[in-house]
């Protein structure tokens, strides 16, 4: 997997005049941020490999996780500094609770797994950790913590959904559906423009603050990873390495 850059965004703009700030936050990230878009979890999807208990595991931690990814998006609505980043955030806010919530009721059923268990399940101690990342950094942080947040969850999987949808589509519609979900191009348009609301947010910022933004995104990547390790694995144990957020 590729090396972390160790250096500030300024060291990285000596290295390629042209990156993006968002390109230096994925690079400040590495090897976790290879090894989110790239988990075998991800790739299961895609090829159709995705054994049902794994699968299942992954979305009953990911529905306990939408209200917390809803209440994210609010906090960075009311913070965002203008008309235009609302209206975007307020459209992704309202895909979130109408088409993905139809998805993991049909696929719940599909799965076999009850309303009786995915309506009471308690989130694990990874999926906590994550939406606790999220929640303080959009309710306590800046604007900029807070889309650092998202734009390490949405990228991460437009990333993976993009490489997984140049394959044929499993049988499963709920594989097939899920990387649909995450290639389609009203998803690519929107992870594109939290790409380009975080270069101009971040790159005028001091290098305290950018040092912060990068932290924050690393972080993130440790705990998508160990978001897929925990579903494909079983192993519901946080990692020691994330138990103590930074």
């Amino acid at each position: 997997m590729p090396e972390a850059f160790s250096g500030s965004f300024q060291d990285f703009l000596t290295t390629k005049t042209d990156a993006r700030f968002t390109d230096w936050l994925a690079a400040r990230a590495e090897p976790h941020w290879s090894a989110a878009t790239g988990h075998a979890f991800t790739r299961a999807i895609g090829d159709g490999t995705m054994p049902d208990d794994a699968y299942a595991r992954y979305l009953i931690e990911d529905y306990t996780f939408i209200t917390d990814l809803a209440s994210t998006l609010g906090y960075l609505v009311a913070k965002a500094p203008s008309m235009r980043s609302k209206a975007r955030l307020s459209g992704f806010l309202a895909l979130l609770t109408s088409e993905e919530n139809d998805y993991f009721l049909r696929s719940f059923e599909a799965l076999g797994v009850s309303p009786s268990v995915y309506e009471t399940a308690a989130q694990g101690p990874v999926t906590r950790a994550f939406a606790d990342m999220l929640l303080t950094s959009s309710g306590k942080g800046t604007y900029a913590e807070g889309l650092a947040c998202l734009l390490c969850a949405e990228w991460s999987y437009l990333t993976w959904g993009l490489r997984e949808a140049q394959k044929p589509r499993p049988q499963h519609f709920y594989l097939a559906e899920w990387i649909d979900l995450h290639a389609v191009e009203g998803f690519e348009t929107f992870v594109n423009w939290i790409r380009e609301e975080m270069d101009a947010v971040g790159s005028p910022l001091g290098a305290e603050e950018q040092e912060r933004l990068a932290e924050i995104f690393t972080r993130m990547s440790m705990l998508e990873t160990a978001f897929f390790d925990a579903a494909w694995t079983g192993e519901a144990t946080l990692p020691a390495d994330l138990a103590v957020r930074s």
